[in-house]
């Protein structure tokens, strides 16, 4: 049995070649070297999950979507007849979600290999499997083929949001498309100055000797919703860590309202910008209205006095984001999901003109995801909030943005409203996959 668990953290310092030759301890004695049968074993995994050219680099520095597929190899290095693998996709871009469905179909239909997956990206799910079971709460609430499963019935009660279930003229096979947004939540035409806006000049950031942007110059406009997308290792939380203060720059800038970030003072900064980071790791046996109230220590003086103004903005945060009967909860003891939503509850308790959520829907079932970005909208179109978010899934980047910034290799390629940037031939160019986009 090999398994890929949904947020497991590599010892700090291993290399990508280590962590995967973890996935053989089951096949050796105690106290012996690998053999030639495990290092063969090892480079066959690193080659199916695209790790090879990686192998030597050290875990924790690579990208969100490289840290998942070299946990993947070790599950494979595993080479076991039943592979259960919990969400994963969890931070792959378009092409690597692809590949990795691939393989899994190759391992099962070739490898003759049962395959247990949790996904949430549910167009996926019915592509793949061959059977489908839906939970909720516990239960098993339905289970058989993919078209007996995937029905708008069921996807109501399951997720409480209305899905029309099409096919694909070409492969007959079942998609899920949510309902219309409301019109009264497509946020109006704001630039009229009241939101701050960010911008990029020159910028560029490398992680040691390793250079990720090259001289970036954009702009997230001013009281609008930006989503910025690109294939794993592009330099999206790049940017970000950037923008915070997270990660110096080799040369230009980042700007808010055209004052340099590092000109600012880190709590003045942090009044004005709230950073929801890919994944966090929190801190051992913390509660989760405790993590939330973290987000009002910008606005706390040198004592940290606890003022009636950060009580309700702590709740008004747990509210929102439905972690009121959680509040007491450690963190430790969440869901992915749930833990999803204490970050981005903190961010929203930050109470700033700016949110940066570098992908805020990961773990989060198509419902919840949703529900995040309905919120983000509803701050967006109420109180003239500039949002940055980093989104793998494409149709919700064209859903819910006004303006797409289109990374590849560290360098912009294109910038624009979502129906001129999100385009098959630009797709093509920065995922190289084949897309058809129905409107």
């Amino acid at each position: 049995l090999g398994l890929l668990s949904q947020q497991a953290v590599a010892p700090e310092g291993l290399t990508v070649e280590d962590l995967v030759r973890r996935g053989r301890f089951p096949h050796q004695p105690f106290l012996h070297t690998p053999s030639a049968q495990d290092e063969q074993a090892v480079d066959r995994a690193l080659e199916l999950a695209g790790m090879s050219g990686l192998r030597k680099r050290i875990v924790d520095e690579l990208s969100g979507g490289q840290r998942q597929r070299a946990w993947i190899a070790m599950a494979l290095a595993q080479e076991t007849p039943l592979l259960l693998l919990d969400e994963p996709t969890t931070y792959l871009d378009v092409a690597h979600q692809l590949e990795i469905m691939e393989l899994v179909l190759k391992l099962n239909r070739e490898g003759d290999r049962t395959i247990v997956m949790v996904l949430h990206d549910i167009n996926e799910a019915a592509r793949v499997s061959d059977q489908m079971i839906a939970m909720a709460e516990g239960k098993i609430v339905a289970s058989g083929a993919p078209e007996d499963v995937i029905t708008p019935d069921s996807l109501r009660a399951l997720y409480d949001i209305d899905c029309a279930v099409r096919r694909h003229p070409q492969s007959n096979l079942i998609y899920i498309v949510p309902g219309p947004r409301p019109i009264s939540a497509r946020p109006p035409d704001r630039t009229n100055g009241i939101a701050p806006s960010i911008g990029f000049d020159g910028l560029g950031a490398a992680y040691g000797k390793h250079q990720v942007l090259g001289h970036i110059s954009t702009q997230i406009p001013a009281g609008k919703i930006t989503t910025i997308i690109g294939p794993n290792a592009c330099g999206k939380s790049t940017l970000m860590r950037c923008c915070t203060c997270l990660l110096k720059p080799t040369c230009g800038c980042s700007r808010i309202d055209n004052a340099d970030v590092r000109s600012m003072k880190r709590k003045a900064l942090a009044r004005r910008m709230a950073y929801m980071a890919q994944g966090p790791t929190p801190p051992s046996g913390f509660l989760v209205e405790d993590m939330v109230a973290f987000g009002r220590m910008p606005h706390q003086g040198f004592l940290r006095q606890w003022r009636a103004e950060d009580e309700l903005a702590v709740e008004k945060a747990l509210t929102q984001c439905e972690l009121c009967d959680l509040r007491y909860r450690e963190i430790d003891t969440l869901s992915g999901g749930q833990r999803q939503r204490v970050w981005f509850a903190m961010a929203m308790a930050q109470d700033t003109p700016v949110l940066m959520l570098d992908e805020p829907t990961t773990f989060l079932d198509i419902g919840a995801q949703i529900e995040l970005l309905e919120m983000a909208v509803e701050l967006n179109r109420t109180e003239h909030r500039t949002i940055a978010l980093v989104l793998h899934d494409m149709n919700l980047a064209a859903r819910y943005s006004d303006w797409i910034i289109a990374m590849k290799a560290g360098e912009v390629v294109a910038a624009g409203p979502p129906g001129d940037v999100i385009t098959p031939d630009l797709l093509a160019h920065v995922f190289d996959v084949e897309a058809t986009i129905v409107i």
